[in-house]
């Protein structure tokens, strides 16, 4: 009998059961909290949502939401959970790429903007900022997450011991993320860099997962995992530990180009 592939929407919902997902996406909204203003209703885009996530706990908080993915079974995913649980109403659902962001979208129109975990599986990551800089509104602000290519140096030591692996992780960006794709990670000072060239001003950056991967999860109970949150908080936005992150959650500022 032939096995059945599943869908990468399908993949990412079972990998969200995990608790490397949970502490992900846990810290990353802890950090949105503590990088950027939530206490008002923000016009907001998960651009590149997924199944919606995040879209739902800012709905939960009061605000408007736009959320936008490619993949039209995520959508189809995040459709069906919102709608059970009555969050629909200041949602808009929509499917296109990061590379049309400005076609689709009206300019100048967010409060907040959320990239996560997407940038690096991008081609042309200027022209993406650019634009996402273009649909924020004045004085509007990007959280941006992306994977830390200084952790895959250490996770080159604890999980494999390979030394020459490790050393050649300082050059070497490249990341197979499997069902996701390849990707390229890029050091901090570039992304700064992109960032300030497209219009954004960085305020401020906090890391997510600093220790918690190595810890094998069989290994983690309810209470240890819990434990493990709250160093993870504390950790965070701490020098030099945000820093060797396994993500980097940059907070940015629209500047008024001249």
């Amino acid at each position: 009998m032939e096995k059945k592939v599943e869908t990468t929407a399908q993949i990412f919902a079972r990998y969200q059961q995990s608790a490397a997902s949970r502490l992900r996406y846990e810290l990353a909204q802890q950090n949105l909290a503590k990088l950027h203003d939530l206490s008002r209703p923000l016009r907001v885009l998960d651009a590149a949502g997924g199944n919606g996530v995040n879209t739902e706990f800012l709905l939960r908080q009061g605000h408007t939401v736009t959320l936008l993915d490619s993949d039209q079974e995520m959508l189809q995913k995040a459709h069906q959970w919102l709608a059970e649980l009555n969050l629909l109403e200041r949602c808009q659902l929509m499917e296109g790429t990061l590379e049309g962001i400005a076609d689709l979208l009206p300019s100048e129109q967010f409060d907040l903007i959320l990239c996560h975990h997407a940038l690096e599986y991008t081609g042309d990551r200027l022209h993406i900022l650019k634009a996402l800089q273009t649909v924020a509104a004045p004085a509007g602000e990007l959280s941006l997450i992306t994977l830390n290519p200084v952790s895959e140096v250490i996770r080159a030591i604890i999980f494999r011991q390979d030394p020459a692996l490790a050393r050649s992780k300082l050059t070497d960006l490249s990341y197979d993320a499997k069902w996701f794709g390849q990707a390229t990670l890029y050091p901090l000072e570039q992304i700064t860099t992109w960032a300030e060239e497209s219009g954004w001003s960085l305020r401020d950056f906090r890391a997510i997962r600093v220790l918690a991967d190595y810890i094998p999860e069989a290994e983690l109970t309810s209470a240890r995992e819990q434990e493990l949150v709250c160093l993870e908080k504390e950790l965070a936005g701490l020098e030099p530990y945000r820093r060797v992150g396994r993500y980097l959650q940059f907070s940015f500022q629209k500047r008024t180009l001249l």
